[in-house]
């Protein structure tokens, strides 16, 4: 007995003094944890009981009625991915925030639900799509597919379909950099693993507050890899780790050779990974901005988020204009695309790199 009472104690200190960065979670164990899905004769969780002996799933703990940002659970700080607040956040993170995905389900009048974002809402379909836009994969009930269902990669759904190994007790890498093989400790850039091939997921520079505060200064880091890249995207094919990579897992279609980086003229889809050119108006994207980030080439080189922009260097990528979680706008996107119009540079990320277009008179 007197061993176990020293066991406990000196559990408890460990979790006291862990790592003052924010991704990893210190206090104590019942801040997110139930053993038996019940506290004080009563249910503790509705849904439950859930993996990891977890008091709620991934949304409900990452979910905010005062915050659309972050909020403190215990000792730790928690990013806010689902605002249950009665109106439409104004701030969110730099994935957004699923509030239009959610206040969408079963409503069909196009200003919330399906376009703002991905529905991570487990057995609760989309209104509009049956598979992810742009879909490349040809099996069923894949989290490739969709990620409202079961998949039969692991069983991975809903938010584990795309944060596949969450380590919330893993130590940071040095720069917040995660860039380690599947079972290596830390893990990959914020959890975004391919759950069936070891040694593939995102690299990236994670910003300690996941952008509730964002500048050019202060933001994440995204790795890119320029090239003619063949094949419909996914890791395999592009054999890099990129965000890109990861995205076209399930949008492969948006990633074919001659539709993108290195192909010829006339562009049938946006380019992802591709080399901003360093000449015409292209050239002038030389200060970062949030509202259009890009992908760099070497995050060893950079070592830190990076005020600087490199046109025949960085690249654009699928986050240069669009938000994995939700916004306000379709098709995910980080601004209202319907809203650009030509001579008016306010809030359209288009013309952060097509800087002539904004300008023009």
């Amino acid at each position: 007995m007197k061993r176990l009472f020293l066991f406990l104690i000196s559990f408890s200190v460990v979790l006291v003094l862990a790592s003052s960065g924010k991704a990893r979670v210190s206090g104590m164990c019942s801040n997110c944890h139930t053993m038996h899905n019940s506290q004080n004769g009563q249910v503790v969780s509705g849904n439950g009981p859930h993996m990891a002996l977890t008091k709620y799933d991934c949304v409900g703990c990452h979910s905010s009625s005062e915050s659309s940002t972050t909020y403190m659970l215990g000792n730790s700080v928690v990013p806010v991915v689902l605002y249950t607040g009665g109106n439409a956040p104004t701030n969110y993170l730099a994935g957004g925030n699923f509030w239009w995905v959610k206040e969408g389900l079963g409503n069909t009048d196009g200003q919330v639900g399906d376009p703002k974002g991905h529905n991570v809402f487990l057995n609760e379909d989309d209104d509009f799509l049956t598979e992810a836009p742009g879909s490349a994969i040809s099996c069923t009930n894949s989290c490739h597919i969709k990620l409202s269902q079961p998949s039969i990669i692991e069983g991975k759904y809903g938010c584990t379909g795309c944060h596949v190994y969450p380590k919330h007790h893993a130590d940071d890498h040095p720069n917040g950099n995660y860039n380690n093989v599947v079972g290596e400790s830390g893990g990959w850039y914020r959890y975004l693993a391919a759950a069936h091939t070891t040694g593939y997921g995102v690299e990236g520079i994670e910003d300690n507050d996941w952008e509730a505060t964002v500048s050019a200064s202060d933001h994440n880091e995204y790795f890119g890899k320029p090239g003619n890249l063949s094949g419909t995207g996914g890791f395999m094919s592009i054999q890099a780790n990129t965000m890109t990579a990861y995205c076209t897992g399930c949008h492969g279609n948006f990633h074919i050779e001659n539709d993108n980086a290195g192909g010829g003229s006339p562009w049938l889809r946006h380019p992802s990974d591709a080399v901003i050119p360093s000449s015409g108006e292209y050239a002038n994207y030389t200060v970062y901005n949030p509202l259009a980030p890009v992908a760099r080439p070497d995050l060893t080189a950079l070592g830190g988020p990076s005020a600087t922009v490199t046109p025949g260097q960085d690249m654009v990528m699928c986050l240069s204009c669009h938000r994995p979680h939700g916004t306000p706008y379709d098709d995910i996107l980080r601004w209202d695309y319907s809203q650009c119009t030509v001579g008016d540079s306010t809030n359209c990320g288009c013309f952060v790199c097509h800087t002539n277009k904004g300008i023009f008179q």
